[in-house]
């Protein structure tokens, strides 16, 4: 079950990427009502840690098949440090909302916020990569804006939406 450190690398992006857009599509769809925002919170949270239990479910029960074994402790734990960074690339939005549901912030500039961290965290993903393939700065921009296109895609159906 060991892979190369391209695809472990590739792979930990691509989890941190899908976590980034999952999450902001739930601040998207649950933060319409800022009373609610505390729901909000929650529903980020929860889905993203079924969504990773599932993509580490997913991952063992692949591996199963392809092993013809049952996967051992230590390989169902490397499975799940695999997932780790689709978990943890919401917690950036889930601070944001959290800073609404303690009055840091108003309810509704939190929701606002956690939509922006979504969206700057996928066009930052953009710009680190475009910039790490020796991109000149027009190339490496537009990267990065097709990167946080997710974003505002999911921000402009919010908007279409509620």
């Amino acid at each position: 079950m060991t892979q190369t450190p391209l695809v472990q690398q590739a792979h930990h992006l691509a989890g941190a990427i899908y976590g980034t857009i999952l999450a902001t599509s739930v601040v998207a769809a649950a933060g319409h009502d800022p009373a609610t925002i505390d729901r909000a919170a929650l529903l980020v949270l929860g889905t993203s840690v079924i969504f990773w239990l599932a993509h580490v479910y997913s991952l063992a029960l692949a591996a199963r098949m392809v092993l013809r074994r049952p996967v051992r402790r230590d390989e169902l734990v490397s499975l799940a440090r695999a997932e780790w960074p689709m978990l943890q690339s919401s917690w950036p939005i889930l601070l944001a909302l959290m800073l609404g549901v303690t009055g840091i912030l108003e309810r509704s500039t939190a929701v606002v916020v956690a939509l922006v961290v979504g969206i700057v965290a996928l066009f930052a993903y953009g710009l680190v990569i475009g910039r790490q393939e020796h991109m000149g700065w027009p190339r490496a921009l537009l990267n990065a804006s097709v990167a946080g296109m997710f974003g505002l895609a999911t921000l402009s159906l919010k908007v279409f939406v509620h």
